[in-house]
Formats: structure tokens, C-alpha cells, sequence
């Protein structure tokens, strides 16, 4: 029986150290860059999904919490769990 050890990278916010599990797994790649990449987009829709700041924070899709909902405003993100969102200016 042949055995070999892989390494990926998962993303983990650096507000609440959770990892992307919503779809039933957790996103990795063979890099940082793919794994921000893939958490980044939602649906590949670059305006939802988590948020990678200029100073190199990755800060999870959470709703519920006012640090998480500053970063995204910040970066122009809506975070909402429903798949259709309006922002009215």
C-alpha cells in the first residue's frame, strides 16, 4: 500500500479563527494565493465572500459581528446570507 503526505493551505480568518466549512468543506489549495483566491469570490462574484485588506488581513463572511461588517464596508463588500441584496445609497 503507497502512502504520500500532501500539503495545502485552508484560510482562516484573523478576526475569529474560523475556516470556510460552508459548503460542506473546507477550501484548500496548493497555495496561499489559490486559497485567498477562492475564499475571496463567492459564487465568483468578487464582491461577496471574504475580505483580503491592504495590509494583508483575510477576514471570514461572518454577519453577526461589527468588526467583521467594518472590514467588508470598507472594502465595498455586503455580507447577507441571502443570495439577493440591495444597498441603497
Amino acid at each position: 500500500m503507497a502512502i504520500g503526505q500532501e500539503v495545502c493551505f485552508v484560510a482562516v480568518c484573523d478576526l475569529c479563527g474560523t475556516s470556510e466549512t460552508s459548503a460542506g468543506y473546507t477550501p484548500h489549495g496548493s497555495t496561499e494565493q489559490a486559497v485567498i483566491d477562492i475564499v475571496t469570490e463567492k459564487w465568483g462574484d468578487p464582491s461577496c465572500g471574504w475580505t483580503h485588506t491592504p495590509d494583508g488581513r483575510l477576514v471570514c463572511d461572518t454577519e453577526d459581528d461589527e468588526a467583521h461588517r467594518t472590514v467588508h464596508e470598507e472594502a465595498g463588500k455586503t455580507i447577507s446570507s441571502c443570495a439577493m441584496t440591495v444597498t441603497f445609497t
